[in-house]
């Protein structure tokens, strides 16, 4: 049964490799798909099913290119910009679809519909070994001739462990060769795309070619001035970006720049050749410490300590050891990955037991490595549906269709007044210009770079401006808690040892055990390395290792040894006078977050049993000891520690077999090992929260967004820590969900889900609520449903409901406050499924286990300055949450300015074509000084500046609206422009019925050439003050920003405008007068008045604006409406439905069917 099948029977989730249907950007589903297969031909090909990347060979068509040429010619280059756009059109119009086995280039269709074209290349030598082969993000696909399709060129292909003994002898010289020629050179080459090219990227698209056509109609017209103007900030805009675009590749080339020299086993001897000669199969001989990994290699011998944190954020160093190769176990990059040494990483120290040395296989190279995945996700991001810029795209469509009445207005007019039809056209051209503000873009730009710069001075980097109008819309943000709400280091708080099936009394110090095997455990069960005579490694390692007082030798060959072999570290106590047996740890499984345990293998000097000490997560440690040594109380104790907030370890330990032999240790499995476990007890750490948590999550709270708890750690600890912090209040209700599968006699997997209170509610509002117990209990409609009611699980409950009861689900993401136990994959599924509810999220993090997570959620913010923080947008020294509410803040005050900034730029450029319009009534037109007043002057300066507004300094309840399309920020520019319309209507009616009015008399003979009039200046001075008026009342204060008068330019520029526009209105100079073609009244009462009138609508608009519209429709009219039409937003209709329902069910299990279907899936029992 396929996975499709399966999914559909029993709803569980596709596979990894489908879990982006959460994401922002959406990926095409398979309809979608179909029909793209339709458009492109038969002969496409589905080339990576896992990355759902599609593909189609063409060759090419000299009929078509001829054809294709010809008319790029005749239409001036504009045929051939067209069909580039897009790049499967520019394909068909000049190849034809062929097989792959012919093709001379590939069309490639990744899953969220982008687009590549790639040429094939074909060895030139028919001698040669090399099948032809194309290069796709960087990754090479070669030709496969038996199954013929193009296939991954990625490294080693080794299925199982065992096959590793095959590459231990090394390569040959003729081997390496060809292997060379096949894999390519090892270097993360990054080409700077050349000038010329990045221009024509640029300007080849549909806005540059718009704003082409505009300056070409301003020339023909004669209007030199603002074509030169747009001329001079396109080319700005373009340069920026070409420089911006290769400043950062030439800085990227630069940091991946990592040639050096590398010593391998070649041809039965050492070699020391290029780093950029490695290929798969070579076998690296590593010793000098410190250096930087040249490629992914799988380490066979000796041990590494790593630095990691380029690829992971990881600071700690992390100890890797050997594979067991003479394991059948499957290999695996994820399952083995404490015995794989990626490219990147910092090699701190090596060190070998034998003779051998550090040795290890090369397994991939180039941008196949670790390294180059990490440059890949730099060079080709997954693209991002940014809401914001689509609702952009459809206002240009909304203003084109809206610009068909002003063109039939103006090409009636021309009829009427008999104008030429060259010059008619030109009219009706000009009228075009005006439908999308040609400066839109950079204004926009400048707003997040202005938001930018503002974050980076409160220590908060971006990688990408574009997001921080994505951290203006949070509702939910979820948070790591040790290092990110609690404090890195962990302080031991008590040691509760356990014997004979009993917990014995507490103890502050290892001193005061009388277990020497728990001491021993302490002492032994880590992976710390001492570097620069310092220890390295994790904190809690490093502070339990520390308490016994015991110390740390890491012997090498050379060093004599109590022990008939060289193990690679041994401790021993630290006590003057007294001679205690050393202890050598001959083998060792670094922790992993998934497994949630580390052990290691040891021996007592002057002993010939081998013991094994293993500590981690209590309950995990519980399953794998033997039940006679477990108290029976054990989980109440952990859970009376763990409700307390504390962090609690488990320690077990295991004596081998009499007669094993250090030889029989390594071939030893962990599996085998770490099983039949003595309990030895428990050791008890405080975590204690930053200071700046408490507020951080209150600010959030008192804003109305959801915060939620992700942590590896334990779920009543979790719990505590959530109520202290205020994630949860000390008098909510949590319920604790647990899921498991059973399978009854009918063989059907079902899906049992219990329920019970971890809580003990308290008095609210002089109400008594009963306490809860440990046991599973009815959970009521009253505990749960409520506004103060949460829900806690840990990450297996949490996945297996994602993978049988997707409904179920949804409940648990809209009520789940506290997630505990979960692994990195977890945290990035619960992100997903908040997007897929239609939350904004927010994700913040400091370590390896968040980067999934930081880089699918909207704003992902991480708390550190590691090189692998490039998967979250955001970045923070600070090392604590109080960035969040600040980045918040500053994404709301970016998201209002940019609606703000687009807001005047539509106001402007339709009044002035309304006023362009009143006067082609009578064939009049503005001259090139009022062109350049009213452009350049009045409009250049104002939109640039609404962005240099700062955040306000608190957090409101309410969000911004989240879409320019919304129905508050539609209504006051429709409001704004029906207000002009009317002013410029009784500007121009007032003006016709003066008495010493003279109408424009039309002359066909010189059209372009404007005459003075009254009418004219009376348009023209209404219109001026239109700017002034919008430039007041679009910009926004609080609650978002701050008042805009704080904005200490954009006040000095409003002033200065304002008072010129009076000075122009009333008395304006000689050469004003001439500049602007204007034609004074004979009575300066007229312009008295008009200008009273224009003050009159400036004082309504401002009151309209910010009271009327503000304050009355945006706080009491839209919320009704709100409230009348019901909820919008998924998550928000979930909610409604959710406050109907007896949820969760008043029982305490219910038991989910997997095979049945959907409208039976819930069996209560």
């Amino acid at each position: 049964m396929n996975w499709k099948e399966r999914s559909k029977r029993a709803r569980i989730s596709p596979p990894h490799h489908h879990r982006h249907r959460f994401v922002t950007f959406t990926r095409l589903d398979e309809s979608s798909l179909s029909a793209l297969d339709m458009n492109l031909g038969k002969q496409i090909q589905v080339l990576d099913e896992e990355q759902n990347l599609k593909i189609q060979g063409f060759q090419s068509s000299y009929l078509k290119q001829t054809l294709v040429y010809i008319g790029a010619l005749l239409s001036c280059g504009l045929l051939w910009v067209v069909i580039t756009w897009r790049k499967n059109v520019y394909l068909h119009c000049t190849h034809t679809p062929c097989s792959l086995e012919e093709a001379e280039k590939v069309l490639l269709i990744d899953a969220y519909g982008q687009e590549f074209v790639s040429k094939v290349k074909r060895p030139e030598k028919k001698s040669s070994l090399q099948p032809p082969f194309f290069y796709y993000k960087k990754m090479k696909y070669s030709w496969n001739g038996k199954e013929k399709k193009f296939v991954g060129v990625q490294g080693l292909d080794i299925k199982a462990c065992s096959e590793l003994q095959n590459f231990r002898k090394g390569l040959d010289s003729e081997e390496a060769r060809k292997k060379l020629q096949f894999y390519g050179l090892n270097l993360i080459k990054i080409e700077v795309t050349p000038v010329i090219t990045l221009v024509l990227r640029e300007i080849r698209s549909p806005f540059y070619m718009y704003q082409s056509f505009i300056v070409i109609i301003w020339f023909l017209q004669l209007y030199y001035q603002f074509g030169i103007c747009i001329i001079i900030l396109s080319v700005i805009s373009v340069s920026a970006t070409v420089w911006e675009t290769r400043k950062q590749t030439k800085s990227l080339r630069n940091a991946m720049r990592s040639e050096s020299v590398a010593t391998v086993y070649r041809d039965g001897k050492e070699k020391k050749i290029s780093s950029k000669e490695l290929v798969p199969g070579d076998v690296l001989i590593l010793s000098q410490t410190p250096f930087t990994m040249f490629c992914d290699a799988v380490l066979i011998s000796g041990n590494c300590v790593v630095n990691e944190s380029m690829l992971t954020g990881e600071s700690t160093p992390i100890t890797k050891i050997p594979i067991s190769e003479y394991s059948s176990a499957l290999f695996d990059l994820q399952s083995n990955k404490r015995s794989i040494l990626s490219c990147g990483t910092e090699i701190l120290l090596c060190r070998s037991t034998d003779r051998e040395g550090v040795r290890a296989i090369v397994y991939r190279t180039g941008f196949s490595t670790a390294k180059g995945e990490l440059v890949r996700s730099i060079l080709f991001p997954k693209p991002v549906a940014l809401k914001l810029y689509s609702d952009l795209l459809k206002c240009m469509v909304i203003f084109f269709i809206l610009g068909s009445i002003p063109v039939i207005y103006t090409s009636l007019v021309c009829a009427a007044i008999d104008a030429y039809p060259w010059d008619a056209l030109l009219y009706v051209l000009n009228v075009v210009t005006f439908f999308v503000p040609p400066s839109l873009p950079a204004v926009l730009t400048s707003v997040n770079e202005q938001a930018q710069r503002r974050l980076r001075k409160q220590n908060i980097y971006c990688l990408n401006s574009r997001y921080i109008n994505f951290a203006g819309g949070l509702d939910v943000v979820c948070f790591d808690k040790t290092g990110t709400l609690t404090e890195d280091s962990l302080d031991i708080s008590i040691i509760v040892p356990a014997k004979d099936k009993m917990f014995e009394t507490v103890v502050l110090n290892p001193d005061q055990l009388s277990s020497e095997l728990l001491v021993k455990a302490m002492a032994t069960c880590h992976s710390l390395a001492r570097i620069d005579e310092e220890l390295q490694g994790y904190d809690m390692d490093i502070k339990m290792f520390k308490l016994t007082g015991w110390q740390m030798q890491e012997p090498t060959v050379e060093d004599i040894v109590p022990f008939e072999y060289i193990p690679p570290r041994i401790v021993f106590p630290n006590i003057p006078g007294d001679k205690q047996p050393s202890v050598a740890i001959v083998k060792m499984f670094p922790f992993e977050s998934s497994l949630k345990r580390t052990s290691v293998v040891t021996q007592t000097e002057g002993s010939e049993r081998f013991q094994v000490f293993l500590k981690g997560a209590p309950e995990l440690v519980v399953s794998l000891s033997r039940e006679e040594t477990v108290p029976d109380d054990v989980m109440d104790v952990l859970e009376y520690y763990s409700s307390q907030g504390f962090r609690v370890i488990a320690v077990a330990c295991k004596n081998l077999p009499d007669g094993t032999a250090w030889k029989d240790v390594q071939n030893m499995t962990r599996d085998y090992l770490e099983t039949e476990l003595q309990f030895l007890g428990l050791v008890v750490f405080e975590n204690k929260l930053k200071p700046e948590t408490i507020p951080a999550l209150n600010t959030l709270k008192d804003a109305n967004i959801k915060s939620v708890m992700v942590t590896g750690d334990n779920l009543l600890t979790a719990v505590t820590v959530a109520k202290k912090c205020g994630i949860v209040e000390e008098c909510d209700s949590v319920v604790i969900m647990k899921a498991s599968l059973s399978t009854k006699s009918n063989s059907k997997e079902n899906l049992e889900v219990s329920y019970k209170q971890a809580s003990s509610p308290v008095l609210r509002n002089g109400t008594l609520r009963t306490n809860g117990d440990t046991h599973n209990m009815d959970v009521r409609l009253s505990v749960i449903s409520g506004e103060q009611s949460h829900v806690a699980m840990e990450g297996e409950t949490f996945n297996l409901i994602r993978m049988y009861d997707p409904d179920l689900l949804e409940k648990v993401v809209l009520k789940g406050a506290i997630f505990a136990r979960m692994l990195p994959e977890h945290k990035l599924y619960l992100i997903e499924c908040f997007q897929n509810l239609g939350y904004h999220v927010g994700m913040c993090g400091d370590g390896a286990n968040d980067c999934g997570a930081l880089k699918t959620a909207h704003t992902g913010v991480s708390l550190s300055l590691a090189e692998a923080s490039v998967a979250a947008p955001f970045t923070s020294p600070q090392q604590n949450i109080q960035c969040i509410p600040t980045l918040i803040r500053e994404g709301r005050a970016t998201l209002v300015s940019t609606f703000d900034s687009f807001r005047y730029m539509v106001c402007y450029t339709f009044t002035f074509l309304l006023a362009i319009l009143f006067l082609f009534w009578d064939g009049q037109r503005p001259s090139d000084g009022a062109y350049v007043t009213i452009d350049i002057v009045l409009n250049l300066a104002p939109p640039f500046l609404f962005g240099a507004t700062g955040a306000y300094h608190g957090l409101s309840k309410k969000q911004p609206a989240r879409s320019i399309l919304s129905f508050i920020p539609c209504f006051s520019v429709a409001s704004f422009m029906l207000i002009q319309i009317a002013v410029h209507s009784f500007a121009y009616t007032y003006c016709i019925q003066q008495t010493w009015y003279e109408p424009f008399t039309f002359d066909r003979e010189n059209a372009f050439s404007p005459n003075a009039s009254y009418t004219g200046t009376t348009i023209l001075t209404t219109n001026m003050m239109t700017y002034v008026t919008g430039a007041a009342i679009f910009a926004s204060g609080p609650p978002y920003r701050a008042p805009f008068f704080s904005n200490r330019l954009y006040v000095a520029v409003l002033v200065v405008q304002f008072v010129m526009v009076g000075y122009l209105t009333l008395a304006p100079p000689d050469f004003m007068i001439h500049f602007l073609n204007f034609k004074r009244a004979p009575v300066a009462s007229f312009h008295i008045k008009l200008y009273a009138i224009t003050l009159g609508v400036l004082v309504f608009c401002f009151i309209y604006e910010k009271y009327f519209i503000q304050r009355f429709l945006s706080k009491f009219v839209v919320p009704a409406i709100r409230r009348w039409r019901g909820p919008i937003r998924k998550y928000e209709k979930l909610l409604h439905a959710l406050a109907q329902e007896d949820w969760p069910p008043s029982i305490q299990t219910a038991t989910t069917d997997s095979n049945a279907p959907k409208d039976s899936r819930t069996v209560f029992t």
